[in-house]
């Protein structure tokens, strides 16, 4: 598989929205669905008062509120792991600039050969 220039230089960004991805599995899933099934309950207390009645809408807006929470924290295990990794990332610049330059040099002269 050959790197492109782009990919070399995005390698720590997307390694730190690797490990984003990996910990919101671990992490930040369930509390996500919790506080977000919290989330759609409290929406459903407001619109139609308390106590819940488990009725079609009120079980589409809490699932709602689940999903929304799901993905909030999803995003925000992403965005902070791709953040972390680019920073962490940043002092091996030069030398993924060094390798991309290497792929680069070596995909032109496979080119070159070709034709």
């Amino acid at each position: 598989m050959k790197l492109s220039k782009k990919t070399t230089l995005l390698l720590p960004t997307y390694t730190g929205a690797t490990g984003g991805f990996l910990a919101f599995l671990f992490l930040g899933a369930i509390p996500g669905l919790l506080y977000g099934g919290y989330m759609g309950l409290m929406m459903t207390a407001a619109l139609f008062g308390t106590p819940v009645e488990p009725t079609l809408f009120a079980k589409l807006v809490t699932g709602g509120g689940m999903l929304i929470g799901l993905l909030s924290s999803l995003f925000f295990f992403m965005v902070m792991g791709a953040l972390l990794g680019t920073i962490v990332g940043w002092p091996f610049m030069p030398l993924l600039k060094a390798i991309a330059k290497r792929n680069e040099a070596a995909a032109i002269n496979a080119v070159k050969i070709e034709n």
